[in-house]
C-alpha cells in the first residue's frame, strides 16, 4: 500500500482490496473513538490494544511507512525511468482484480439492475476523477492541512490515486520531497489533516459496506476499473494511445513484450492471492 501511494494514479486502497484486508482496515480506523484519549490518559494500554485491533493496524503502519520512506527514491526513479512497466503491473493487477471481485461477488449474491447500475455509476466516477485538470495552492497552513484531508480520502478508496489528487491539487511533488527532506513541520501539518480526513471518511465507508455491502462492493469495484484509465502505460501529452502510435510518436521503443509479460505476471499475482483467500476461508 506504501509502495501503490507514492505512484500517481495508484490507489493504496486498490491494494487494500486485492489482498482481501478492506474491510477490516475501514472496520478498524472507523472504531476510534473519544475513549482512545481516556484509555491512554489512565495508562490502560492492555485494554487500548485490545479494544481496537491495534495489532494488525500497527503492522500495516509500519509496513506502509517503511515502504515510503525506505523506497521513495527507488520507486520515483523507476516511475520516471521505466514507467511503462511500473503502469503495465499496476494496470493488470487493478484489471485482473477488478475481474476477480466482480466474479466472486456474482457467485455470492444475486446480480440485479441495481448492482450494474452501482457498478457503472463507479465506473463513471472513476473515470471522471482522472480527467480533471490540475489546480494549483498555495504553501500556507491550510492548504497543506486540506491537502492531506482529501489525499487521504482517496487513498483509502479503491481505484482513486491519493497521489494523484496531490497531483490534481498541485501538492504532489512538494509533499514528496517534503518527505525525502525530512521537513517536519510541514509533514505534521499534512498528517494532521490526513488524520482527520481518516476518522471522518471510515465512517461513512464503514456505515455503506455495513448496510449495502454488495452495492457498496461493485461500486467500489467500478471505482478501479473507471480509474484504470491513468493507469494505461502508454500515453501522448497524458493521452492514452495504442503502443505503435507511442512508437511513432516519439521514435522510441513501446516495450510491448514486456509489457505484456509483466501484465501476465500481475495476473499471475492476483491468482496467488485468491488461492490464499481460499486457504484463509476453509
Amino acid at each position: 500500500m506504501g509502495i501503490a501511494d507514492l505512484i500517481p494514479g495508484i490507489s493504496g486502497g486498490t491494494i487494500a482490496l486485492i489482498t482481501n484486508i478492506y474491510k477490516e482496515l475501514i472496520d478498524t480506523i472507523k472504531s476510534f473513538n473519544i475513549n482512545v484519549i481516556f484509555l491512554l490518559i489512565n495508562f490502560e494500554f492492555k485494554k487500548f490494544y485490545d479494544s481496537y485491533n491495534l495489532q494488525f493496524l500497527l503492522n500495516l503502519l509500519v509496513g506502509i511507512f517503511c515502504s515510503i520512506f525506505l523506497f521513495v527514491s527507488f520507486i520515483l526513479s523507476a516511475y520516471e525511468n521505466f514507467p511503462i512497466h511500473v503502469f503495465s503491473l499496476f494496470f493488470g493487477l487493478v484489471i485482473f482484480s477488478s475481474i476477480s471481485i466482480f466474479l466472486t461477488s456474482i457467485k455470492k449474491s444475486k446480480l440485479n439492475y441495481l448492482l450494474v447500475l452501482f457498478f457503472l455509476i463507479g465506473i463513471f466516477i472513476g473515470y471522471f476523477i482522472t480527467t480533471i485538470k490540475p489546480i494549483s495552492l498555495s504553501n500556507d497552513f491550510f492548504s497543506i492541512f486540506f491537502s492531506g484531508m482529501i489525499s487521504i480520502c482517496a487513498m483509502v478508496l479503491p481505484g482513486l490515486s491519493g497521489s494523484f489528487i496531490l497531483l490534481i491539487l498541485g501538492k504532489y511533488f512538494y509533499i514528496v520531497e517534503s518527505i525525502k527532506n525530512f521537513d517536519i513541520p510541514i509533514l505534521l501539518i499534512f498528517a494532521s489533516g490526513a488524520l482527520v480526513g481518516l476518522f471522518s471518511f471510515s465512517r461513512i465507508i464503514s456505515f455503506f459496506l455495513q448496510k449495502f455491502y454488495y452495492n457498496s462492493l461493485f461500486f467500489l469495484v467500478g471505482l478501479m476499473l473507471g480509474s484504470s484509465n491513468k493507469l494505461w502505460p502508454w500515453k501522448v501529452e497524458d493521452n492514452n494511445v495504442s503502443p505503435f502510435f507511442y512508437t511513432q510518436f516519439f521514435s522510441e521503443n513501446n516495450y510491448l513484450v514486456s509489457s505484456i509479460i509483466i501484465f501476465i505476471i500481475s495476473g499471475i499475482i492476483i491468482l496467488i492471492f485468491e488461492k490464499q483467500k481460499l486457504k484463509f476461508n476453509d
